[in-house]
């Protein structure tokens, strides 16, 4: 039975994993700036729980991915599949709506090479863009026009990496991962013409279209620390630092002139395919924990990245600026073993997180704040062969402002997950 169900989550994950697009974040107006909104929280459900908190903080059955180095910590054969996505609301001073999405957050397998070394492979979004904005300004030289101009954008990039995770020596260990990013991103800017005394010029708008392709190799390096400071109390560290990275990107724009119901009158006529790079910024996060060694684990991380120095396609940075995170997070297990109370054996979660991002607009910070909570519910009897994982987080937090003509965006997050772990290479002697 244990066979048959890993052979058939892992091809529904193949077939996720070629279907899929980075779709991560929902509907917001400041996915249009740079390459959109970057995942910030690249680990799993576990750390979605505790606020993307816990670079530091190692777990046996659920791998720290957002950590390389924290992999040594995985002692048996890990597969974690796990979906995300929201409901928001975004109002202006006048106007409101309601949008929302979903989509995969991560999708990795990680397995123990040797007593000193494991490794992990994976997919996970990386960028979302997904917005659509409307706005109207007067038609010069003529007071009774006005145009009306629409802004959307949609896709974003995802990433494959393979990370490693090596003990040198006492609690120290070192990491890296080497990644594949690659997704396309599509831009549109259509104009519409409304003048009372042309009534069939409102039937037709010029909408330009930009489809950017992006692919190449970016990389991490990183390290831990757990020193036990006294008797059910142990003390880690760690930090990752993401490398600079260049994007070979691939624009073509065409023209289309499309009717009422959006569609192109006529096929458009895409110009040459322009070849360029964009650079992306490095950034590193830092983390420290405290745990018992056994049930509870209380972590804060700090993360940043030099947006200041992104260049896009057009050489432009786009007036992106540095950006950074602070989170608090922690974990507890009443009693992972107990027989009495299957609540006593359910993990529970917490966390606190504040972002200052990369987006400046009017003069206005755009911060992003909230909080969130999290469960793992184990499924079953777990055995010495097999244990299996039902992980659930919820969120709350408020993005942007409404002063300075800006929007703010108020959402729920929900992220579901099942963890599979085995143990491949252990012989049974009875089936």
């Amino acid at each position: 039975m244990y066979k048959t169900l890993r052979v058939l989550i892992g091809f529904a994950a193949l077939c996720m994993a070629h279907a899929t697009q980075a779709q991560l974040i929902g509907n917001t107006p400041y996915s249009r700036y740079g390459i959109g909104e970057i995942n910030e929280n690249y680990g799993s459900i576990r750390g979605a729980g505790m606020a993307g908190a816990g670079i530091s903080a190692g777990n046996s059955y659920q791998p720290n991915t957002t950590n390389p180095a924290m992999l040594y910590y995985n002692s048996i054969t890990n597969f974690d599949f796990s979906a995300a996505g929201q409901v928001k609301t975004i109002k202006s001073q006048s106007a409101s709506q309601v949008v929302g999405n979903a989509n995969l957050y991560n999708l990795s397998l990680a397995v123990p090479i040797s007593g000193r070394w494991s490794t992990a492979v994976g997919l996970r979004p990386f960028s979302t863009v997904n917005y659509e904005i409307n706005a109207t300004s007067n038609l010069e030289g003529n007071p009774e026009a006005s145009i009306l101009r629409r802004y959307a954008g949609e896709g974003g990039l995802s990433e494959v990496y393979f990370a490693h995770g090596v003990r040198l020596f006492g609690g120290f260990t070192v990491g890296g991962s080497a990644s594949y990013i690659f997704g396309n991103i599509i831009n549109e800017t259509g104009s519409t013409v409304q003048d009372p005394e042309q009534p069939n010029a409102s039937l037709v708008s010029i909408t330009k279209i930009d489809r950017t392709t992006y692919r190449d190799f970016m990389y991490r390096a990183a390290f831990s620390y757990r020193k036990k400071l006294k008797d059910k109390l142990n003390l880690g560290v760690g930090g990752v630092y993401g490398f600079a990275a260049d994007l070979e990107a691939e624009r073509d724009i065409s023209y289309e002139r499309r009717g009422p119901n959006g569609l192109p009158l006529v096929e458009p006529m895409p110009d040459d395919t322009v070849s360029n790079t964009i650079q992306l910024p490095a950034n590193w996060r830092a983390g420290v924990s405290l745990d018992n060694g056994s049930n509870l684990t209380l972590a804060a991380d700090f993360s940043t990245y030099e947006w200041s120095k992104y260049k896009g396609f057009d050489g432009t940075n786009s007036n992106l600026k540095d950006s950074y995170k602070i989170a608090v997070g922690g974990e507890y297990t009443p009693n992972a073993t107990a027989i009495d109370s299957y609540f006593k054996r359910i993990t529970y979660r917490g966390g606190l997180y504040y972002n200052n991002t990369q987006f400046q607009l009017n003069g206005e910070d755009i911060t992003d704040k909230g909080l969130t909570t999290g469960f793992t519910f184990p499924l079953g009897r777990g055995t010495m062969y097999d244990l299996y994982l039902l992980n659930l987080s919820l969120g709350y937090g408020q993005r942007g402002t409404t002063d300075s003509g800006l929007v703010q965006e108020n959402y729920l997050q929900f992220g579901l997950g099942f963890t599979v772990n085995s143990r491949w290479f252990l012989k049974r002697r009875i089936e």
